[in-house]
């Protein structure tokens, strides 16, 4: 599996430098990019407002399967999923 950190702009000439707050460049989505047991790929993005898309090359396009929020820490200090609607977040067949 692997995760990209997708942020505007590379500041080259003809594309502008991504947006920075505190030095650090603001994402415009990360994505996730997966493989299954049978070796087909699935590709998933996420947004900074918690939505979550997955490729469909059916559809030759994102498809949106729906917003996600994380949640507060368990009562022994360990992470919960993300709170997610519709929930739970159902991934395509293709």
């Amino acid at each position: 599996m692997a995760e990209v950190r997708l942020i505007p702009g590379n500041g080259q000439p003809d594309h502008p430098a991504p947006a920075v707050y505190k030095n650090t460049g603001i994402e415009m989505a990360s994505a996730i990019v997966a493989e299954h047991q049978d070796g087909t790929r699935l590709f998933l993005r996420y947004f900074p407002t918690g939505e979550v898309q997955q490729w469909s090359d059916t559809r030759a396009g994102w498809v949106t399967l729906g917003t996600c929020a994380p949640r507060r820490r368990d009562s022994r200090n360990r992470p919960l999923p993300p709170q997610c609607s519709p929930e739970p977040l159902r991934l395509l067949r293709e």
